[in-house]
């Protein structure tokens, strides 16, 4: 029984070890590849939605190239993302009664519809709320005799966190769509406890933005209208 038992344990560390490599392999990818190709192109883009006269400023002479590193490191990581989701996803419908189930041939529309939907997300926040928000910062800031000046790395960072949350609130469609296919829940579950999604909204809308009511209402409030429209359109396609 002992010698079953301590092969069964080896078994699991090298599955364990072999996922985490490919976890890593994605991850080293992504940043490598990203870092030569994309960080300056997004970079370049960010920085075009600026308000006309504010300006960018490093803050430190490393700060350029830094920034290069976080924002690749930050692609490998989400390049990994559905892969670990998927192994997660597989881990539990082995082990547990979990009752959700997607076959081969639906997985390709949810990940077209998903990286659709992110894409609406962050093209609504780059050419719609960003830039008034921003505008907004800037001639209030003007308004009060204050220069602009932006540290290029928590200026990049901001609008790419902003842009991010932007795309995963165009996700609650879909997200809404496959727990209610999958009988987790009901529409009538998502109506009765949106007040409980309202508080959550806000919290989150809390915590991944600067302490001022102004950018958490900027965030939140799309959150709660997107959530009404995804009732509508669940409510009209089951």
């Amino acid at each position: 029984m002992t010698e079953v038992s301590l092969k069964e344990i080896a078994e699991v560390l090298v599955t364990i070890r072999n996922k985490l490599v490919r976890i890593i392999a994605i991850i080293v990818t992504g940043w490598v590849v990203s870092f030569t190709f994309i960080a300056d192109a997004i970079i370049t883009a960010v920085e075009e939605i600026k308000p006309e006269g504010a300006k960018l400023i490093y803050k430190a002479p490393l700060e350029g190239l830094i920034l290069k590193l976080k924002l690749s490191l930050f692609i490998g990581f989400a390049l990994a993302i559905p892969y670990i989701i998927y192994l997660i996803y597989r881990t539990l419908k082995e082990r547990t009664a979990l009752t959700i189930s997607i076959r081969k041939s639906n997985l390709l529309l949810y990940v077209t519809t998903s990286i659709f939907l992110f894409s609406m997300g962050i093209a609504y926040g780059y050419k719609i709320m960003l830039p008034i928000f921003l505008e907004f910062l800037y001639k209030s800031a003007e308004s009060q005799g204050v220069l602009s000046y932006y540290s290029l790395s928590e200026y990049v960072t901001f609008v790419v966190l902003m842009l991010c949350v932007f795309g995963l609130i165009f996700q609650m469609p879909l997200i809404m769509y496959i727990t209610i296919k999958n009988r987790i829940a009901t529409l009538e579950t998502f109506k009765y406890y949106r007040r409980h999604f309202y508080v959550a909204f806000f919290t989150f809308a809390a915590i991944v933005t600067p302490p001022d009511i102004f950018t958490q209402l900027m965030v939140g409030v799309p959150m709660v209208i997107f959530y009404e429209l995804s009732l509508i359109i669940i409510g009209l396609i089951t």
